[in-house]
């Protein structure tokens, strides 16, 4: 039986020999590193060096100096133009792409120097400059020891090679320049560098720091305000509150008790107003009590369309009060901060005429005017002038000591804060014999046109009798 016909199994095939496969995919994977962003990240001066680099070496060739005769390969030696732009290629990307630097310079100056051109020697200067300064920790420390290596290496074959003491200088020296010196060199100015960027970051820490303290008292403060608002919320509602609900609670147990006294008579009246003052200012205080505990920094409002309340309760005080308005609409289309600080600085005003000057007239008017320094006048610019706002209050001067003070010395100044806060301005002075008050905020442009003194309202002007 033939037993030829049944196939011979193959053999396992025999593992390669090791070639230069590994250095080809290292070579190729420092190539492959290579990308858009390095080549665009390229900088103009490592562009004109490696341009310089290439002149240079065409001077060289053209004085005919070269490196070492005896190792000149002809093929090589026609071909360095190409060698040498291959390692000029490389110093382009001797920030962005060291590595690269490393492997292009690296094979161009083992051509150039086989070639028997002494561009070799400045290759080599750049290959360790560059990857000292610009490589990694890493990198720099394996080609500084490195350059020591191949100078020892250097002096050793020239002496052994010659015999001669003096080729082994000139080869200790040749290495000094190209290799030793370069990595001195820029190991300093990678040192410089790191010092001066330890520096910037340490001044970023310090400056953070201080922003961060600056934050922390900032938060300190904001802390100790907000226990200062709260203990005075506390004291307010406590005290003042309390107070303030006992004058209503015993001025409306008066009312009850005089039931036999006619409705209409001073007492009567003089006691329903004091209610009311107690009451409203139990609300006004309330209000405080509130925005002391959120913490906001409005106020509780005033409106103008108050004022005559607010003049009534002096009246039945015993103050004799003249009161006019030419506002349009009474001024009760103005914004609510204009008339909230016209109605504070004429309450301020009257309860300062009051304190002052007990007893004298007190003239009160609201009026629109031409925007400008208070002049007196009371009619509204025409055309498209700007105009203003202008409260007066004028009350006589007290006689004897004119400008004796009895009170706290913060009216006046609170009712400036307030003009420049609602940015306008006020003028607090004696007008002949009397004191007068003058208040000037500017109006909105959308406000609608003022009434002037010539053209009153019964609705919005109102003459007070005296009491």
């Amino acid at each position: 039986m033939d037993q030829s016909a049944a196939p011979a199994s193959p053999a396992p095939p025999s593992p390669a020999p090791p070639g230069p496969a590994p250095l080809i995919r290292r070579l190729a994977g420092g190539f492959m590193r290579l990308d858009v962003r390095n080549i665009a990240n390229i900088k103009v001066e490592d562009m004109a060096l490696a341009g310089g680099y290439f002149v240079l070496f065409w001077l060289l060739d053209a004085v005919n100096l070269t490196a070492f005769g005896n190792l000149k390969v002809e093929q090589l030696a026609s071909a360095w133009p190409a060698i040498a732009v291959l390692g000029c290629t490389g110093v382009l990307f001797r920030r962005t792409a060291p590595v690269a630097l490393a492997w292009m310079c690296g094979i161009a100056a083992v051509g150039l120097l086989l070639a028997g051109h002494a561009g070799a020697f400045v290759l080599i200067f750049e290959f360790f400059f560059s990857l000292v300064l610009f490589g990694s920790t890493k990198a720099a420390a394996v080609a500084s020891r490195a350059s020591w290596v191949l100078t020892l290496l250097l002096v050793i074959a020239a002496f052994a090679a010659s015999q001669d003491a003096s080729i082994a200088v000139v080869a200790g020296v040749l290495a000094v320049v190209t290799l030793l010196t370069p990595v001195e060199w820029a190991g300093n100015l990678r040192k410089a560098n790191q010092l001066a960027e330890s520096e910037s970051a340490r001044a970023d820490a310090v400056q953070d720091a201080a922003q961060q303290r600056i934050l922390a008292e900032r938060n300190a403060h904001d802390l100790a305000l907000e226990h200062e608002r709260q203990h005075m919320a506390r004291e307010l509602h406590d005290v003042i509150s309390a107070r303030l609900s006992a004058i209503a609670l015993q001025s409306g147990a008066a009312l009850h008790a005089a039931k036999a006294v006619p409705a209409e008579s001073a007492g009567t009246t003089l006691l329903r107003q004091i209610r009311a003052e107690s009451v409203s200012g139990l609300d006004e205080l309330n209000t405080m009590i509130r925005l002391l505990h959120s913490g906001a920094s409005s106020e509780a409002p005033g409106r103008i369309a108050e004022l005559p309340a607010l003049l009534e309760s002096h009246r039945a005080a015993g103050m004799a009060v003249r009161f006019s308005n030419s506002l349009h609409d009474g001024g009760h289309h103005l914004p609510l901060q204009i008339q909230t600080t016209a109605y504070r600085i004429a309450s301020e005003s009257l309860a300062n005429a009051a304190r002052h000057a007990p007893g004298k007239p007190v003239a009160v008017s609201l009026a629109a005017v031409r925007s400008g320094p208070p002049t007196g006048a009371t009619s509204e610019a025409s055309g498209s002038a700007g105009r203003d706002l202008l409260l007066t209050v004028s009350s006589a001067l007290p006689e004897g000591a004119a400008g004796a003070s009895t009170g706290t010395g913060t009216g006046i100044p609170s009712m400036h804060f307030r003009a420049a806060h609602a940015g306008g301005t006020l003028s607090a002075a004696p007008d002949g014999e009397d004191w007068k008050v003058a208040l000037r905020l500017p109006l909105p442009d959308l406000a609608a046109p003022a009434r002037t003194e010539n053209q009153p309202s019964p609705a919005t002007h109102n003459e007070g009798p005296a009491a």
